[in-house]
């Protein structure tokens, strides 16, 4: 029974280092969206998000290990002890000195209990999940009084259809830019960025200062962000439907219209291009299933010789090599005779500090604001590029964050105290001839 209470003991201590690496890793390293979020990246395709899941776990080993070190050496001194006793001691001296070592094991449990039990309520707060709760019985009238249904409103489009290219930037938000221009910090990450929203149309009252779409619930990360931005409703479906989703070939919200059906009604060819697998949170099933994309994946770069077969970086290639692969496609996509839909997505800015790549400038302490400077460069050369081809002059680029970063860096308490009102990058440039 002693023996029972000291290993019950070693598990709860196990525990507890689990509990508290998990507040350390949702709040230190991400800026956790919600459970609705953990709900769908746990119960859905993995696939591309290895490195993020062994960064974690690898960390937890690094950052605890000494006190799993501790806490077994205390079990196996504990446990010594108690078993030495038990053989040399006669029986009524084992009496007392058992019931002695068995309050000891007593307490410590107990003392186990109410830590695991305090510092797990607070993870369970911190994920949001009574909140989560309420949220699933809750009531909206967003179907009834703004939503517009595709199906039954009447879209026109002219004669000249133009073609779209529709960047959607990993983790980009307004937060990056200088407060003169609506943001959080002292020196813009995202002056490039920033100059292209002012010189074109950026969806803001004032023509000084960034503003694009907020975030409601379960619009908080990627897949959840593409759907309500291009189907206009957020990805609010029960566990059940999750599962049933997103498995395979099966249906990915199939009674919804989304941009790439409307422009596939058109007479547009859709593409998508990503530098991680597709298949990712249900990526190519929504895709393929609303608007027949072409895929442009990691996959895809390995056989189109963009990438050697065994290359793999962070998700899996970088933007620098998902912006090249971008210039081969689009120049063919562009002679073909019907318009077309180029969407991208961008990664390296992805949580936790964003992948680094070699020619990125050192202007920053933080390597974090470091990856969002040398994407704001990137992102605005590659529209740049655009602008030199001669497609550009019946094209329209659009280029949004896809949710807002949950890199730990920036979290809500931040962002209202230097932003105010915190937003998802979003502008447009259109070609003026």
């Amino acid at each position: 029974m002693r023996i029972a209470v000291l290993t019950v003991s070693l598990v709860l201590f196990y525990l507890l280092n689990i509990i508290l690496y998990a507040s350390y890793y949702f709040t230190s390293q991400l800026s956790l969206g919600s459970f609705a979020q953990v709900l769908y990246t746990m119960q859905n395709s993995m696939s591309g998000s290895e490195s993020t899941w062994s960064e974690a776990v690898g960390g937890f080993f690094v950052r605890q290990w000494p006190w799993l070190l501790l806490g077994t050496l205390v079990y196996a001194g504990l446990l010594w002890f108690y078993l030495k006793n038990k053989k040399a001691s006669g029986a009524e001296t084992e009496s007392k000195t058992m019931k002695q070592i068995q309050t000891g094991f007593l307490v410590l449990l107990a003392a186990l209990v109410g830590l695991d039990a305090y510092y797990g309520y607070r993870l369970y707060d911190m994920f949001g999940i009574d909140q989560y709760n309420e949220s699933q019985s809750k009531s909206s009238d967003l179907y009834e009084n703004y939503y517009a249904d595709p199906r039954t409103t009447k879209i026109e489009f002219p004669e000249q259809k133009r073609n779209l290219i529709y960047i959607i930037c990993e983790s980009m938000e307004s937060t990056f830019a200088d407060p003169e221009s609506g943001g959080g910090f002292k020196k813009s990450l995202i002056p490039e960025l920033t100059k292209l929203a002012k010189e074109n149309t950026d969806f803001s009252d004032d023509p000084e200062t960034l503003n694009g779409g907020l975030t409601p619930g379960n619009t908080g990360w990627t897949i959840a962000g593409i759907a309500a931005q291009s189907m206009g409703i957020p990805l609010n479906v029960g566990n059940a439907e999750f599962n049933r989703n997103f498995e395979g070939e099966s249906q990915f919200l199939p009674h919804v219209m989304g941009l790439g059906d409307i422009l596939k009604e058109q007479g547009y060819s859709n593409f998508f291009m990503c530098g991680s697998e597709a298949e990712f949170a249900g990526r190519r099933n929504y895709y393929e299933q609303h608007g027949d994309y072409t895929i442009y994946d990691y996959n895809t770069a390995k056989k189109d010789k963009i990438i050697p077969q065994d290359y793999r970086v962070w998700w899996g290639m970088e933007d620098e090599k998902l912006f090249n692969y971008a210039k081969k496609e689009l120049p063919v996509i562009a002679k073909e005779d019907e318009p077309f839909n180029f969407t991208m997505l961008t990664v390296d800015t992805h949580f936790t500090g964003g992948y680094l790549c070699p020619d990125c400038p050192d202007e920053f302490d933080n390597q974090y604001e470091n990856v969002i400077r040398c994407s704001d460069h990137k992102v605005t050369e590659f529209v740049k590029w655009i602008q030199q081809q001669d497609f550009y002059k019946d094209t329209t680029i659009v280029i949004t964050g896809d949710h807002k970063s949950m890199d730990g860096m920036v979290n809500d308490t931040f962002r209202k105290v230097t932003s105010g009102r915190p937003s998802l990058l979003s502008s447009t440039v259109r070609s003026i001839h």
